[in-house]
């Protein structure tokens, strides 16, 4: 009942919208018409709007392809300048894994350099070069590091990269243990020119030709290439152990001129460094020296090697000689019997220089013997005790 309901309300629009329609033809007094039934027109009613639909819907269509399209192009666009990038990451991971593979190699030449000029002193540990297990590399590696290999897609250039860090490891390793003997080296060279009552800034200024002077400037590892992602190698280390040694080498060439041996191998301490009082006039006055007693003729060496500025009388020291050994470095040798070098006379340390007498402003036999420094006097003494500990820094044996 319903349905005869609808399809009568469908064909009453229709009758209403689309009536039988006639179009009149008027050609040379004849007329004709065409009639236009109900069912063409609804077809073709429908044709138009299913036409008109689809217009809309290629439109529409068009329009969002189009868009989808552009979003896809941008896409690809970006990803493809992001491919580039990547590229050039890679391209200059691998340059920096080259610098950083010839960094390390020349590091390694210093280290071994250091080892054959040590070989007596330094005794590089058993796990000294050895190189660190995988995980101790990968637990040293930080975030730059593994940003780094992220970008790494060749296996074979990841095992270098690996390897590259293997041996930067064992290498500050060794060098760390380097750097621990010459601060020992250092610690006790400086506690000895303190117990002598030199100044250690004041030796290496009158030194003249020092190793780090006289050498090119710089070192092997100084200004090298950055390294692996822009995380540059730390060379802090080794720029620390070359100064160190550097300093190290100055202090062992300018205490090398130090007056060290005993000019009497037979005496005794008859009068001390400083203020005391006069033999003669029995008034206080400074004594820049010290007295070492001992019988007639005793044999005076030369305290160290140098050329000898003065020889004979003078004043009041009676017969004298004088040595200049460098680098501010001055022996004096007072009221000798007998000289036994010229002015101008090359000396090797305990040369015979003289013998021992009580000549010019003095009560016995005995030697006067001063050591003077920068134009200063110092205390012999001092010197003389410290004469063990220099002759094994002469000789580079630090421990014995």
């Amino acid at each position: 009942m319903k349905n005869s309901s609808s399809i009568k309300w469908l064909r009453t629009k229709a009758d209403r919208y689309f009536p039988d329609r006639q179009l009149y033809f008027r050609t040379n007094g004849d007329v004709r018409f065409i009639t236009i039934s109900q069912n063409i027109q609804i077809f073709c009613s429908v044709l138009l709007v299913g036409f008109a639909s689809w217009i809309a819907v290629a439109s529409y269509n068009y329009v969002y392809i189009n868009e989808i399209i552009d979003e896809k192009n941008g896409e690809v666009e970006v990803t493809s300048r992001n491919f580039e990038e990547l590229e050039t990451q890679y391209n200059q991971l691998k340059n920096d894994i080259q610098k950083s593979a010839s960094a390390l190699e020349q590091r390694q030449r210093y280290i071994q350099q250091v080892l054959e000029e040590e070989a007596n002193s330094f005794v590089e540990p058993e796990d000294a070069g050895a190189a660190p297990d995988e995980n101790e590399v990968g637990e040293d590696l930080d975030n730059a590091d593994q940003e780094a290999r992220n970008v790494i897609r060749s296996e074979e250039l990841d095992k270098i990269y690996v390897n590259l860090k293997r041996i930067e490891m064992a290498q500050n390793k060794a060098v760390r243990v380097m750097t621990e003997k010459v601060d020992s080296r250092l610690t006790f060279l400086k506690e000895v020119l303190e117990k002598a009552g030199i100044g250690e800034e004041k030796m290496l200024e009158l030194a003249g030709d020092l190793p780090s002077t006289s050498r090119a400037q710089g070192g092997p590892f100084i200004s090298l290439e950055d390294g692996i992602n822009d995380a540059a190698i730390d060379s802090s280390s080794f720029d620390e152990l070359f100064l160190k040694r550097a300093s190290l080498e100055d202090l062992e060439m300018a205490i090398a001129y130090l007056p060290i041996a005993t000019p009497p191998e037979k005496h005794y301490i008859s009068g001390k460094f400083g203020i005391r009082r006069d033999p003669i006039t029995k008034k206080w006055a400074t004594h820049k020296g010290i007295d070492m007693a001992g019988w007639h003729k005793t044999p005076i060496g030369a305290g160290g090697p140098g050329v000898v500025v003065r020889a004979g009388r003078y004043g009041s020291f009676g017969l004298y000689v004088e040595i200049d050994h460098g680098n501010g470095f001055r022996s004096k040798y007072g009221h000798l019997s007998q000289v036994k070098v010229k002015k101008g006379e090359k000396v090797t340390e305990n040369q015979l220089i003289g013998l021992m007498g009580s000549t010019g402003r003095s009560v016995s036999t005995h030697l006067h013997y001063e050591i003077w420094f920068n134009g200063k006097p110092i205390d012999p003494l001092k010197v003389l005790k410290a004469a063990k500990d220099v002759q094994k820094i002469k000789q580079q044996k630090y421990d014995s």
